[in-house]
């Protein structure tokens, strides 16, 4: 908690320093909710919970000539019900200093915490992730950092525990096309085995390299019509295609559009996990999508799509209805994990032009690992209003409710309250 009151401390006096660098600009947005709801505990016993999450953004801006911006994103959160040995806890997402220009051969530079994600890469890390111009031809960018501990937590990471750098190169002058090359590596050192293993005898032992890949993101709009997207990502370290994806987007008409995806994906898993040494398997991904605009406010939509993986295979489909309050329609699952049919509702109407109701529910048929076993029933809804006294201030009160073979009645609560500012 020490380490919190610090981090904070240190916040704090940034934002207070912000004004004497020359910010012209403050603006955020803060966010206090609380969620209640009761957990079963035994057949007599149960547990109330009240969470509390507090959520700050907050951006100091126009500084050293509108090119220089401070960034910060965070979370609190205790619940006011139940002690627990990680409350009150405090989570920092982004925390950066942004240097960007508009002109120059250097585009942009970001030092703090910040998100990655980009082509291959992801992640959060604390470090530097930085770009250039080369004249009007292509980007090129990278990256390096150490990787944020698994908790998310204020503590910032250290770089021989789990790191992270990559490469990126992009252009969007080749014929058209706009083409992205990335790279990224991960290392993080794995837990070690403090004693020798059930059939192996002797204590495992995995190098700190954790993931390399290298991807290609191509994009090519033909026509106002036609839209193309493809991607391919690859494994260095176990040497295979960990991802490739191909995706048309047409417009047929000013009502009509259709969409297809093709997506062959490997899991997704660690070199030096112990995971890696049980047998993975690929999946193949056909999707189809459809929407058509009946009038100004009504619109028809269906989808349908195929999965193959080794052993089995899945389906799905729905078709929807969306108009100006609101939407409902029908799913359709079935695959490895059993059968599902699903109806769903949802409505959003003004009440005043200040407050407006939410309503939604969902109704489903399922059965579990095989369509023959029995069939089981799960109901949900959700009814709330939404206040708005003020552009930069809303109130939100959401009741939700779940009925199913396990809980014959779950109720909980949700209010939510959003503040905006934005001073010069």
């Amino acid at each position: 908690m020490r380490t919190n009151l610090r981090t904070l401390a240190v916040l704090l006096l940034t934002l207070a320093l912000a004004p004497m660098l020359g910010a012209q600009s403050l603006s955020g947005r803060f966010s206090t909710s609380i969620y209640s709801w009761e957990r079963q505990l035994s057949t007599s016993d149960s547990e109330t919970h009240a969470k509390l999450f507090q959520t700050a953004q907050l951006t100091v801006g126009k500084l050293a000539g509108n090119r220089l911006s401070l960034h910060l994103y965070g979370v609190f959160a205790q619940d006011l019900a139940v002690s627990a040995e990680e409350d009150p806890a405090l989570r920092l997402y982004n925390s950066y200093l942004q240097w960007k220009d508009r002109t120059g051969i250097l585009e942009r530079v970001r030092v703090g915490r910040q998100r990655i994600y980009s082509g291959v890469a992801y992640g959060t890390i604390d470090g530097i992730d930085a770009g250039v111009r080369v004249k009007d031809y292509f980007k090129i960018g990278g990256f390096a950092g150490a990787l944020v501990p698994p908790a998310n937590d204020v503590e910032v990471g250290k770089w021989d525990d789990a790191h992270a750098f990559g490469l990126r190169l992009s252009t969007s002058k080749l014929a058209g096309t706009r083409v992205l090359v990335s790279f990224m590596q991960r290392n993080r050192t794995p837990v070690a085995y403090s004693a020798p293993g059930r059939y192996t005898g002797r204590i495992l032992k995995f190098d700190d390299l954790e993931q390399r890949l290298v991807g290609l993101d191509v994009q090519r709009r033909f026509s106002e019509r036609v839209d193309v997207y493809g991607r391919l990502d690859y494994d260095i370290e176990q040497e295979r295609l960990r991802r490739g994806q191909l995706e048309l987007r047409l417009t047929a008409s000013d009502k009509l559009n259709f969409s297809g995806e093709f997506v062959h994906r490997a899991p997704l898993l660690a070199a030096n996990s112990i995971f890696s040494v049980f047998e993975q398997n690929t999946m193949q991904d056909l999707g189809l999508r459809a929407s058509y605009r009946i009038s100004p406010v009504w619109f028809l939509s269906g989808n349908f799509g195929v999965q193959v993986y080794e052993g089995d295979e899945s389906l799905r489909f729905g078709l929807g209805l969306r108009g100006r309050y609101g939407s409902f329609g029908y799913n359709f699952r079935r695959g490895y994990a059993g059968q599902n049919n699903g109806a769903y509702a949802s409505l959003t109407y003004p009440l005043t032009p200040k407050m407006g109701l939410v309503a939604t529910t969902g109704f489903s048929r399922y059965s579990l690992f095989s369509e023959d076993l029995e069939t089981q029933t799960s109901l949900t809804g959700s009814l709330g209003l939404n206040y708005r006294p003020h552009k930069l201030l809303s109130l939100d009160v959401l009741g939700q409710g779940v009925r199913n073979r396990f809980d014959s009645h779950d109720v909980r609560l949700f209010i939510k309250a959003n503040y905006w500012f934005h001073k010069r």
